[in-house]
């Protein structure tokens, strides 16, 4: 499990600024000594030279830097787009199964499907937060597989709420897959090689430049470390969808529940009032 993750359980304003200030300590403090030992006369022999390829590198950096943030960001919105369609998919099984002329295979079905949706909100969620696959939310899909399988369509109009049903729950099966395959999409360790890399270097470099003024070259320095932690924080953040304070969450699933526990009292209330 990568470090990233633990990061992730920190609020994000305090994450935020563990990252952003520490960033600005290191380079600021470097920046400090380097000054102090380093003759400025030596520096401002080669300022000119230093500063081209200060320039040179950082423009990459940037490249790079972008490149991740985009890279992140783009997988980020194409996982909530899976888990949206997802929920409709859930939303749409749902009313199809609700809605099922036949009343006891409907409650039949429905039983079986409510019991996925629980294990969905109670245990597959909770475990993809943690980056952990859950066992028991497969086995009870595959029950109303067998459920909807095993239903004997009276009319064309059951068999057509059927082949929907099959429909939805497809549509349903495969978005849930594309969702447990998101979980291994974290930035690669690797990757974070030449990310701290080149932050070091580019600091390194900036460090080279002659600024007459000591406090104004270390002030200079440490907000380009305040910056660089402000990327690595958007990293960190868009990294792991479905963990920390703004992670994905199963709101969809968790609508079905209220749905189904609205319908039950609305039933109860008729019940109550043909008896009276």
């Amino acid at each position: 499990m990568a470090i990233t993750y633990y990061m992730v359980q920190i609020a994000p304003l305090y994450l935020f600024l563990i990252l952003t200030i520490s960033t600005a300590l290191i380079a600021g403090l470097a920046t400090y000594l380097f000054n102090k030992k380093i003759q400025v006369k030596v520096l401002r022999s080669h300022n000119e030279v230093t500063g081209f390829i200060f320039l040179a590198i950082t423009s990459f950096y940037a490249l790079l830097l972008s490149f991740v943030v985009f890279i992140v960001w783009g997988q980020l919105n194409q996982t909530r787009a899976n888990a949206s369609n997802e929920g409709s998919s859930a939303m749409g099984l749902y009313r199809d199964i609700k809605y099922y002329p036949d009343p006891i295979a409907s409650k039949k079905i429905m039983t079986a499907y409510l019991n996925y949706v629980y294990f969905v909100v109670d245990e597959e969620f909770p475990n993809m937060a943690i980056m952990k696959l859950s066992r028991k939310t497969p086995e009870s899909l595959s029950r109303v597989y067998y459920e909807i399988e095993n239903l004997k369509p009276g009319s064309t109009f059951q068999s057509q709420l059927v082949t929907e049903m099959f429909n939805h729950l497809n549509q349903l099966d495969s978005f849930r897959g594309q969702r447990i395959m998101s979980i291994e999409t974290e930035v690669p360790a690797p990757i974070w090689f030449p990310l701290i890399i080149g932050a070091i270097i580019t600091v390194i470099c900036s460090m080279l430049l002659d600024i007459e003024h000591r406090k104004v070259h270390i002030a200079i320095n440490s907000m380009l470390g305040a910056f660089i932690g402000m990327f690595f924080f958007i990293i960190i953040l868009l990294d792991h969808p479905y963990t920390g304070h703004i992670g994905i969450k199963p709101k969809a699933y968790k609508e079905i529940f209220t749905m189904e526990e609205t319908s039950s009292d609305v039933q109860q209330k008729q019940i109550i009032q043909s008896h009276k």
